[in-house]
């Protein structure tokens, strides 16, 4: 029995590493975002073939195929696939540091018709050694897939993402306005991932930081709270590589919203024009208790939003957000 196939494993549907019950697509070289119900590894592939971003940290799929009978007295069984919900169920629960769950597809119709030309394989197996993703290096980092959004907060139809750089501490946390934020530097550990309605349009993020002491988190409060006031109504340079953007901040969408004892809140109704791409408008929550801090990020935020918890509206989804994070233990969030 050999490992993987000399040239890797061949393009097809191979059992999703994420969701066990799912099959997604491997091109050859790539995993794409199209997941189906069922369909074997020979199946046609989807109509749209689109890789999944850089830092999914799924593992390339392993086909064991049965030796050949003419080595040695006969034909080798080949090995029962390891059962993939070990490591899914050590995503959801965040038993590892540094893990998380995450979801990632879009819904695509496929035929149950056999391609002639493809020859067929064995079902991948999972690994034997279970891939881990790096929040960062503090301690309590696993704590943060406690705080952020995950498949059973949402409908079934929907998917849960990991965001492209999403863990770790590559990426920033603060952005509005292309402001500059010291705090960013007194970061520990971070998580963001966002959900996927049946469409694959982006309904909803949270990113869950730790930074190394509150006075990180404060002072992350008092740098959007500045940055916000100072936004000019001309362009401001982003990032190399990004167009200037122009933002316009509404009144606060939190005036009547009820407070969680213990948490304190920033909400921003904002809208980015950059000139080239239609204007955005978003609705961007940040919550604070101690050291760590929950952006809760709305993309379509006019009208009833995608269930989170049952919660419909947008203070009722933050309340969500909220609760959780005014229950995660002092151990983690300091005082």
């Amino acid at each position: 029995m050999v490992g993987m196939s000399d040239g890797g494993a061949p393009p097809g549907w191979y059992p999703d590493f994420w969701t066990p019950s799912r099959k997604r697509y491997w091109t050859g070289s790539s995993w794409t975002f199209a997941t189906v119900d069922s369909a074997a590894v020979n199946d046609p592939p989807p109509q749209d073939v689109n890789p999944l971003p850089g830092g999914h940290g799924l593992p390339a799929p392993v086909v064991h195929r049965p030796e050949t009978a003419g080595a040695g007295t006969g034909a080798a069984t080949a090995k029962r696939p390891q059962k993939a919900w070990k490591w899914a169920l050590a995503v959801v629960v965040g038993l590892l540091v540094g893990v998380v769950g995450v979801v990632l597809s879009t819904r695509s119709d496929t035929s149950s018709t056999v391609s002639a030309n493809r020859t067929p394989v064995d079902e991948p197996s999972t690994p034997t050694t279970e891939p881990t993703i790096s929040f960062g290096s503090d301690p309590s980092a696993s704590a943060l897939s406690l705080l952020v959004v995950r498949p059973e907060d949402v409908p079934q139809n929907a998917d849960v993402v990991l965001f492209p750089g999403g863990a770790g501490l590559n990426q920033p946390t603060l952005d509005l306005c292309n402001g500059r934020y010291p705090s960013e530097s007194r970061r520990a550990a971070r998580l963001q991932d966002y959900v996927l309605d049946p469409a694959g349009k982006v309904v909803l993020s949270t990113e869950g930081v730790l930074y190394a002491d509150s006075g990180g988190t404060t002072q992350a409060f008092s740098e959007l709270q500045s940055e916000v006031a100072r936004c000019p109504k001309t362009p401001v340079a982003g990032a190399p590589g990004e167009l200037p953007v122009i933002t316009t901040f509404n009144a606060p969408p939190d005036a009547t919203w009820a407070q969680t004892p213990t948490v304190n809140r920033r909400a921003y109704d904002l809208t980015s024009d950059n000139g080239s791409d239609p204007p955005s408008r978003t609705v961007a929550v940040y919550l604070q208790r101690g050291r760590a801090l929950l952006g809760v990020y709305f993309a379509q935020p006019v009208g009833p939003q995608m269930p989170v918890q049952g919660q419909t509206t947008i203070e009722g989804i933050v309340g969500v957000f909220a609760s959780r994070l005014a229950g995660l233990p002092t151990s983690v969030v300091g005082s």
